[in-house]
C-alpha cells in the first residue's frame, strides 16, 4: 500500500516521529506526487493546527484516499482552550472537526489522549499506540509495526470500494454458482474466468464476510473450481460505520424478505436471500404478487428484481414481475454500495 505522511516539518517532535515510521517501514513511504498515481492510498496526517495541511488532507480524501490522523496531543482540552479564539482559529476548528470525523481512525499516543478524543465525540474509531520519540518503553520498531497494522485494518475495511470491475463481475458469478450449485454461470463472462490476485481475493472474501454472504461465496468458489486461500476473515480486524450490524434475514419467503429489506435498508445479504427464495419450489408468482400488493411493496419488489438482475444474473424465469429501473432503484444501488462506507 502507498502511505503518504502529511505534517508540519517545523515541528521537531512530529518530524522525528515520521522519520522513525519511514525508517522502519516494511513498505517504502509515498509522496503526494506518487499518491496521484495510486488508486488506493492512505494519508497519515500528523497534528491538526496547520490550516494548509488540513485542507490538503480533505482534498486528498475527496480524491479517494483514506485518512489516518495522529493529533499528537493537539486536540487535548487544554491545547484547544489555549488557542486565542479568532475568526481564523474558529475556521480551523471547523476544518479539524471535519477531518477528525472523516478519518478512518485516530491514533492517540497515550491513554490520556485517547480519553480526550473520546470525550470530543468527533470520531469513535480510536487506536492507542505509544510514541517512541517521547518514551523509552516503546521501540521504534514496535511503534511502526502497530501503526502498519492500523493501515492494514483501514485497507481491510469496505473492500468493495477497491475491487476491480473483474472482481465485481466474478463475485456475481460465484454467488450465483453458490446459490444454484451450477458452474454454467461462468457463461455470461466475456472471457475465461479471471484469475484473482491474492489481494483481490482477500478483498472479495472480506466483503463477503462483512455482508454475511461468505457461505454462498465459498460454495460458488468450490463449484467453479477456483483456488481459495485459507483465510479466516472472521479474525481480520476492520472498521465499520457506527450503525453497522452484520446483516441477517429472519424470513425465508419472498414477501417476508422484501419486507425486511425495505425496513432495514438493502444489503447484499438481502439480495442473496431473495435470489434463494425465488428459486424455492413453493414460490408461486400469483400468490407473491397478491401478497406484495396487500403490503404496498409491489414497486419496491420490482426495483429489487432489477438489482438481482445486475448483481446475481437473475434469469427471466425467476422474475415474478417486470423489473423497474428508476430513481428509487438507484437509491437501492446506493444503499448497497454505501453499506460499509465510513
Amino acid at each position: 500500500m502507498n502511505v503518504v505522511h502529511l505534517y508540519d516539518r517545523q515541528d521537531r517532535l512530529i518530524a522525528q516521529h515520521v522519520a522513525m515510521l519511514e525508517a522502519h517501514a516494511l513498505d517504502l513511504p509515498g509522496s503526494e506526487e506518487h499518491l496521484a498515481e495510486q488508486e488506493h492510498s492512505i494519508v497519515h496526517v500528523h497534528g491538526c493546527w496547520n490550516r494548509s495541511i488540513v485542507r490538503q488532507a480533505l482534498r486528498l480524501r475527496r480524491q479517494g484516499a483514506r485518512i489516518v490522523l495522529s493529533p499528537h496531543g493537539h486536540l487535548e482540552p487544554w491545547i484547544i482552550s489555549q488557542q486565542r479564539m479568532t475568526e481564523k482559529t474558529a475556521k480551523i476548528l471547523l476544518w479539524q472537526k471535519r477531518l477528525v470525523a472523516q478519518a478512518y481512525t485516530l491514533i492517540a499516543h497515550s491513554k490520556m489522549e485517547a480519553e480526550a478524543l473520546r470525550q470530543l465525540s468527533w470520531n469513535p474509531r480510536i487506536e492507542t499506540i505509544g510514541n517512541a520519540v517521547i518514551t523509552n518503553t516503546f521501540t521504534p520498531e514496535a511503534m511502526t509495526r502497530q501503526t502498519e497494522a492500523v493501515y492494514q485494518k483501514v485497507m481491510d475495511s469496505n473492500t468493495v470500494e477497491h475491487m476491480t470491475d473483474d472482481t465485481l463481475q466474478l463475485m456475481g458469478v460465484l454467488l450465483k454458482a453458490g446459490i444454484t450449485g451450477d458452474r454454467r454461470w461462468m457463461e455470461p463472462l466475456d472471457s475465461p474466468l479471471p484469475s484473482l490476485s491474492p489481494l483481490e481475493m482477500r478483498r472479495l472474501l472480506l466483503y463477503a464476510d462483512h455482508e454475511n454472504i461468505r457461505e454462498h461465496l465459498d460454495r460458488g468458489i468450490r463449484v467453479m473450481g477456483i483456488h481459495q486461500p485459507n483465510l479466516d476473515t472472521t479474525q481480520i480486524p476492520a472498521y465499520f460505520p457506527e450503525a453497522y450490524r452484520q446483516p441477517s434475514v429472519s424470513a425465508t419467503d419472498v414477501v417476508g424478505i422484501a419486507e425486511e429489506a425495505h425496513r432495514d435498508r438493502l444489503t447484499m445479504h438481502h439480495v442473496v436471500a431473495m435470489a434463494q427464495a425465488l428459486r424455492r419450489p413453493d414460490a408461486d408468482d400469483e400468490l407473491i404478487e397478491e401478497a406484495l400488493a396487500d403490503k404496498h411493496l409491489t414497486r419496491y419488489f420490482q426495483r429489487l428484481l432489477q438489482i438481482l438482475q445486475e448483481q446475481l444474473l437473475q434469469e427471466e424465469g425467476f422474475l415474478p414481475l417486470p423489473p423497474i429501473d428508476d430513481r428509487q432503484t438507484q437509491q437501492l444501488r446506493n444503499q448497497l454500495s454505501r453499506h460499509l462506507r465510513i
